[in-house]
């Protein structure tokens, strides 16, 4: 009986090894289907960046406008097309401008990233298995999985600029001499598409990346090679350039007062210039830590490897000269995933504009390392202390933070009954989630089943996904945003009414349910005031009413309030009527 059992298990193996490259592409799409779109359209559009940017393409899926985004009825000149255009070709697609459809492109643009890594990695080192976990990496991030549920433009981003880099690098690995020219074409057109999604970076970032890889790998050569830089810059133009000419006809100097100047070189060079994200150099580093969870312990272990290893050759020779040589594929890999990693790390942190999402585009370097580390223990049992260290305290981490957050959410749904309410069946399911896999992670470790043991620390972040997808998100929505949008809604019932936010910043959920022009007024001063009475001067000239959203802990002088009467009290914001 045992002896048939042990057969069956082998015929098994047999075959999923037979048809290998079916399985891997399988997995991920399971996993990817899984991770990134289930759940996808179960929660409203998030205050402010996601509502911001889907009310724009809801604005040009309805006025036809595919050269000018607009925004509240006024140009949008900070960002390029792409997003929107996408958006707008899923909203045909699917006959909806619902969440899901919204999402959708992001969602994609990152299977098809996580699809890319795959194939990346299978080409350059041989190996189907080290493609596929670089790819489970990828995916399995908490910053990819949770910025591809949020309709941004961060995810398309790293998508893009990831495959412009692929496609120009794959030549050194195993591509035949005729062929390579293709791979660059694609390169340079992936390039021009990172550029209509978010701008000029979108060259800097391939540029940087696959100069200094070919340089350091003594290839320069093929940087100018004019039959591959000569018909790719004509690809790049040719998607990129037509956009950009179209709009300055359109906006003249006001696109290049908004869109290079303030938004480029301002975001770059001093964000003082009415951005106002200034951080500092280090910014970066514990939100990488953080958002590269559950990998980020074995990203650690390779890093003081890498750093180990550069002192020992250095002690041995004076030089690092092994450590960065090219003489085999996995040296030529590492070495183009180190430079990719920290060259785009550097940029950012640089840069005196800094935001959370802006490192989006490293997780395809972190995985192409994380995953070499991991390939390595699965298939040879290398790498074999680093692994077991990093998987302990993991899943302590883990096990801590789950009964951490328990006890915390217990102190919080205590003091607030609506998070009471809401919190208890998330809190048991997260806490219990995090803790129970914890410790089959760590079971796996004692029992030396090593992909077991890197498939748990997927299935770990699949449930942390599904939970943060279906609750997380969801539960963001309900502190002020949902009173916002009943009232705007409200609003939105009286014909040719006027709809007025006074003392707190601009909230683009409530575009998405009054569908005239909303008045922002932030401060509430002299000009707050003058601003409000023209509005109210010209809605009585009209014959319509005003609707007045306030803030309900902000303190409103009384000739603001006068002539407006309370109409709806909710936890954060109030509405009044004129």
């Amino acid at each position: 009986m045992t002896g048939s059992f042990c057969d069956l298990i082998k015929k098994i193996k047999d075959f999923i090894t037979k048809y290998a490259n079916f399985f891997c592409i399988l997995s991920i799409l399971l996993f990817g289907y899984l991770f990134l779109f289930l759940n996808l359209g179960s929660y409203r559009l998030i205050d402010i960046d996601e509502t911001r940017y889907i009310n724009i393409a809801r604005a040009m899926f309805l006025n036809g406008d595919f050269i000018t985004p607009h925004l509240n009825f006024e140009a949008f000149l900070e960002k390029p097309p792409l997003f929107y255009w996408l958006t707008v070709l899923s909203y045909k697609i699917f006959g909806s401008t619902d969440e899901f459809a919204s999402r959708f492109p992001v969602a994609l643009s990152t299977f098809l990233i996580v699809f890319g890594t795959y194939f990346f990695g299978k080409k350059a080192l041989g190996s189907k298995i080290y493609g596929l976990v670089s790819a489970m990496i990828l995916l399995s991030s908490i910053w990819v999985g949770l910025f591809s549920h949020i309709a941004i433009l961060d995810a398309g981003f790293m998508a893009l600029t990831a495959a412009s880099i692929y496609c120009a690098v794959i030549t050194l690995f195993n591509v035949k001499e005729e062929n390579k020219k293709y791979f660059w074409y694609l390169s340079y057109a992936f390039m021009g598409l990172s550029v209509l999604q978010k701008g000029l970076i979108g060259i800097i970032l391939p540029v940087m990346v696959i100069a200094l890889t070919f340089i350091a790998l003594n290839k320069a050569k093929e940087l100018i090679k004019p039959a591959n830089i000569i018909p790719g810059i004509i690809v790049f133009l040719l998607i990129s350039l037509p956009w950009h000419i179209l709009v300055y006809k359109a906006n003249g100097q006001a696109f290049i007062n908004d869109y290079f100047i303030k938004h480029h070189f301002a975001r770059f060079l001093n964000s003082s210039m009415g951005l106002g994200r200034k951080q500092p150099f280090l910014f970066y580093i514990p939100i990488l830590l953080a958002a590269f969870m559950p990998w980020t312990f074995s990203f650690i272990s390779v890093l003081i490897r890498g750093i180990k290893s550069l002192m020992k050759d250095f002690k041995s020779t004076k030089s690092f000269r092994q450590i960065f040589s090219n003489d085999t594929n996995d040296r030529k890999l590492l070495i183009f995933a180190t430079i990719y990693l920290f060259s785009i790390l550097i940029f950012f942190s640089i840069s005196s504009t800094k935001l959370p999402t802006y490192i989006l585009p490293l997780f395809p370097a972190l995985s192409l390392i994380t995953g070499y580390y991991w390939w390595g223990y699965i298939a040879d049992n290398k790498f074999e202390k680093g692994i077991k260290i990093s998987t302990i305290v993991s899943a302590v981490f883990f096990i801590l933070f789950g009964i951490a957050g328990a006890l915390a959410l217990c102190v919080l749904s205590g003091e607030n009954l609506l998070y009471a309410q809401n919190a208890d069946g998330f809190r048991m399911l997260m806490s219990s989630w995090l803790i129970i896999i914890s410790l089959i992670t760590l079971l796996c470790l004692i029992s030396k089943n090593r992909s077991l043991l890197f498939i748990a620390n997927v299935i770990l972040m699949l449930g942390v996904s599904i939970i943060t997808s279906g609750k997380i998100l969801s539960y963001t929505t309900t502190f002020g945003q949902t009173e916002l949008e009943q009232y705007a809604d409200k609003a939105q019932m009286v014909s040719g009414s006027k709809l007025v936010t006074m003392g707190f910043g601009k909230k683009y959920s409530i575009l998405s349910k009054f569908d005239n022009k909303v008045y922002y007024i932030i401060e509430v001063d002299n000009e707050g005031y003058n601003a409000l009475t023209a509005i109210k001067n010209e809605a009585e000239k009209e014959g319509s009413p005003v609707y007045l959203i306030t803030k309900k802990k902000v303190q409103y002088p009384p000739e603001i309030l006068k002539g407006f009467k309370k109409l709806e009290e909710g936890q954060k914001y109030e509405l009044y009527m004129r």
